[in-house]
């Protein structure tokens, strides 16, 4: 897992009484963007297999008469990311390497949870039948590690996408299982020597399954994006999760964070495609999450951030400096698989519901905010939603 200025949105504080022309832009987003973003995550559950086809290991010894077959672990390693539905069926935009590892990242990943089984259990099997223990040295590591490296992986990936709450759950929210449909990873490597580099896109269409009406992102133009523009990210950091930050409570890991920005400069990568940098706060977790424009508009995805390597060989991220994948290539993926991006009923009840509730109007807002559960019957922002107009 892998990817925001100084606004965090987690709970709702605006008063019924504000008028329309005093809501900020962070606040217009954050209210109806927040809906159409989700967290996603992506497991791979392998098993390596020797060349009987069998997922075993064969232990020996200098001793002919010690000689053990075990059976090797099903391993598992997981990611998760941010990504936005652009279609009410089900359709969700995000980061190619939020939902996708290669075979190589895999096996190598496979063989060093297997080396660490191995560490921790082989040495008290042989000294149990009178064997020195094994592994004991750096070598023997090595030998172990490059062994697993040899057999074939069998792999399987679940896919789960949830729906984020404004507000504390008491329960976490059911996961819709997803599959992709096109998916441009980076990973091919290019050029030779300290000029190469990955090329592909680093995006991701995947789709879930649902008779429920989703609320949808609107798609803005990337082309009309101007350095100076205000930019507003929404996604799932992991420093904000009880996952990686254990002052935090599991209640309210799925209420997504907002932070925003401008649009700091135009780059380009290696391949020459464009990337817009920005000073909005980005983190592992925020990847393939929608950055909007002031008009609501999805202008580019959250993908990487910067660092530095440090004398350690530590990677230190380096804030303030992130990027963002321009919309217009994801539109050319959405266009090839013929995916209608038409907003919809749910969304389009949201926007009605908080145009009321900005110009006073808390019991329309309130009939809006209703009308959506018949859309979307587990939509935890129509519920907390209606429950703040209802209060005024």
């Amino acid at each position: 897992m892998k990817l925001f200025c100084s606004i965090f949105f987690a709970g709702l504080a605006i008063a019924a009484s504000c008028a329309a022309d005093e809501v900020t832009v962070e606040n217009r987003v954050s209210y109806l963007g927040r809906p159409a973003v989700v967290m996603i995550t992506s497991e791979y559950y392998g098993n390596l297999m020797n060349d009987d086809g069998e997922s075993t290991v064969y232990l020996s010894s200098d001793d002919p008469e010690f000689e053990l077959e075990l059976d090797i672990p099903q391993f598992s390693t997981g990611s998760f990311g941010s990504g936005f539905v652009v279609s009410r069926d089900g359709y969700i935009v995000t980061n190619a390497h939020v939902v996708h590892e290669t075979e190589e990242e895999l096996k190598a990943e496979f063989a060093l949870q297997a080396l660490e089984w191995a560490a921790e259990e082989w040495p008290a099997i042989y000294v149990a039948h009178g064997a020195e223990p094994y592994p004991a040295t750096e070598e023997d590591l090595l030998e172990i590690y490059d062994l697993f490296l040899t057999y074939d992986l069998e792999t399987m990936q679940e896919i789960l996408v949830r729906f984020g709450s404004p507000a504390s759950l008491d329960r976490s929210p059911a996961g819709y299982p997803a599959e992709i449909r096109k998916i441009s990873p980076q990973e091919i490597w290019v050029g030779s020597g300290e000029y190469k580099y990955r090329s592909g896109k680093d995006l991701a269409i995947i789709k879930i399954e649902t008779s429920d009406e989703l609320p949808t992102a609107t798609l803005g133009d990337s082309r009309s994006v101007e350095v100076g523009d205000r930019v507003v990210v929404i996604g799932y950091p992991g420093v904000t999760t009880s996952w990686q930050n254990s002052e935090l409570s599991w209640e309210t890991d799925y209420v997504p964070s907002v932070t925003s920005g401008i649009i700091s400069a135009k780059k380009r990568l290696p391949d020459k495609s464009e990337v817009f940098q920005t000073d909005a706060a980005i983190y592992h977790g925020n990847s393939g999450g929608p950055a909007f424009n002031a008009d609501g508009e999805v202008i580019g995805i959250a993908t990487f951030g910067s660092g530095t390597t440090l004398v350690s060989g530590e990677w230190l991220d380096v804030q303030g400096y992130n990027f963002l994948i321009p919309i217009n290539v994801a539109k050319s993926f959405i266009s090839e698989l013929n995916i209608d991006t038409a907003q919809s009923e749910t969304a389009q009840a949201f926007e009605r519901g908080f145009d009321h509730y900005w110009n006073g109007s808390p019991s329309e807002a309130r009939r809006e905010f209703d009308a959506i559960l018949a859309l979307d019957p587990t939509n935890q922002y129509a519920v907390e939603y209606s429950s703040m107009a209802q209060r005024g």
